[in-house]
């Protein structure tokens, strides 16, 4: 794949001068540039071409805002960061002087919403979010990774057929990628890296900021002497970054905003973010779990609405159980999204994997992967904790399960994953759905089925998940999960019924 490195395009602020931000919604977008009619104006190729294999059409949340609305804003000495099509609103900047609340006596805006003060400290919710997740537990040798991850996802099974997700698209939002542009382990994925945007510092360098998500990378995409370790390390990669280090803000979940529709247009196939908000340096920022519908937050509503463009989006359940939150963070509550908890290697739940439901009732989180001792890669192997690396497992295990079944749609290809999760016939907001069996959902055979060898012309041979041989008879097999082979050309998943 040809490399192409993006820099955002948007007006440089500085924050020295321009210190607070905001979030205008307009009414409508008279005066928009676009037309439905020629989406080329406003979405690649790719991205047209997701839809069209989806049989998603275009529709006006597709069209960019109205330049008569922005420019009316400049008028009045707002800078104007960025813009959202699918909440048709902006986000502007500017110094004290200026009359947000003036604002609202526009007939064209319906929302102003402060999403940063400059002369708010930081606070605790700042000290909060720095990389508890990613501390050190200890150096790991890559091939036991592989087997943690094959013992409990199956993704290995998926790679022995050779699926790493080829053809597939993966935008990663996250706090940056230090040195990823640079350290061995990232050699292969820096060829697959596709775009770049650091969104944060509006045209800055996202391997300067950020340890993170550099780790995250790793889960998905790392080989280490040509021994794979990520799980879908054939994708393509669009680094975001969207987090602020130095602060904790609504403009942050706008920056995601501004990331999802980004990755729409580029024809993304797949988002993963390991964020999640609820609470902000500026208390009354905090989200509620009442919040927590799916409907409330800017990220949560554009985190849908990615997802009914034909995008698998996958996000972090949070790290909140063992503390007063508790619950699920924004946009995790998001309806349409894959929301990933964690589990250790004993496949409990880890304590502090976020739990549900939504506000408004519905389970979460939906599946789990790994999230107590997850191998990663900065400048050694180590083991980190966190939700925040749970996320990029199931997104690059689902990037490699497309590319094995790529005539199905982004919410097919959702349904098979929680379908073939081990809590799917009992779910609960620890677990979700249970764990995802990916080789099982390839497969996709119905349960109950026994195999035996009739006559002596009829080969039959069966195996296990990890291609252990068992004979030619289902019927003396525990129930479980077994791959057939009949006369060397049928291969099936039997879930045999004792």
């Amino acid at each position: 794949m040809r490399k192409i490195i993006i820099t955002i395009l948007c007006i440089c602020v500085s924050y020295a001068v321009l210190a607070d931000t905001w979030f205008v919604g307009f009414h409508d977008k008279n005066g928009t540039k676009g037309k439905i009619d020629n989406p080329l104006e406003y979405l690649s190729e790719r991205a047209l071409e997701r839809r069209q294999a989806q049989g998603i059409t275009i529709d006006s949340t597709d069209l960019p805002v109205s330049r008569i609305y922005t420019d009316s804003l400049k008028a009045l000495g707002a800078k104007i960061l960025y813009t959202s099509k699918w909440l048709n609103g902006a986000v502007i900047a500017a110094d004290r002087s200026f009359n947000a609340d003036g604002l609202l006596k526009l007939g064209f805006v319906n929302t102003v919403e402060i999403t940063k003060r400059d002369s708010i400290p930081i606070s605790a919710a700042t000290r909060r979010k720095l990389p508890e997740e990613a501390l050190a537990t200890g150096l790991l040798p890559a091939t036991e990774a592989i087997r943690e991850y094959e013992g409990m996802l199956h993704i290995d099974s998926l790679h022995k057929l050779g699926f790493h997700g080829q053809g597939k698209m993966i935008s990663i939002l996250d706090n940056g990628f230090v040195l990823a542009d640079k350290l061995p382990i990232y050699e292969h994925a820096r060829g697959k890296i596709a775009a770049t945007f650091d969104i944060v510092n509006q045209g800055g360098n996202v391997y300067e900021f950020g340890v993170h998500g550099a780790m995250v990378l790793s889960v998905i995409a790392s080989v280490k002497e040509d021994t794979i370790i990520g799980t879908a390390t054939e994708a393509s990669y669009c680094l975001f970054h969207t987090e602020d280090d130095a602060s904790e803000s609504l403009l942050e979940p706008d920056n995601m905003v501004r990331a999802f529709e980004i990755a729409d247009s580029l024809g993304t196939d797949i988002i993963t973010s390991s964020l999640g908000y609820n609470l902000f340096d500026d208390s009354l920022s905090n989200f509620t779990y009442e919040d927590m519908d799916g409907k409330t937050t800017r990220c949560s509503r554009a985190a849908t609405i990615a997802s009914r463009k034909g995008i698998l989006v996958c996000i972090a359940a949070g790290n909140e159980a063992s503390k007063p939150w508790h619950y699920i963070c924004a946009p995790a509550d998001a309806e349409g999204v894959v929301t990933v908890g964690g589990v250790d290697l004993s496949l409990q739940h880890s304590t502090f994997s976020s739990v549900g439901p939504s506000a408004d009732g519905r389970i979460k989180p939906d599946v789990c992967a790994l999230g107590t001792g997850v191998p990663i890669y900065y400048n050694e192997f180590k083991r980190s904790n966190g939700t925040s690396f749970a996320t990029p497992i199931i997104a690059g295990a689902a990037a490699s399960l497309w590319s094995a079944l790529p005539e199905l749609t982004a919410e097919q290809l959702k349904e098979r994953i929680i379908r073939y999760s081990d809590h799917y016939m009992n779910p609960d907001n620890e677990y979700g759905y249970g764990i995802p069996n990916l080789i099982a959902a390839y497969y996709d055979t119905p349960t109950g089925v026994t195999y035996t060898a009739t006559d002596k012309n009829e080969k039959i041979d069966i195996y296990d998940i990890s291609g252990n041989h068992l004979g030619c008879d289902t019927s003396v097999l525990p129930k479980g999960i077994y791959i057939v082979h009949r006369n060397g050309e049928v291969r099936k998943i039997v879930k045999t019924e004792k």
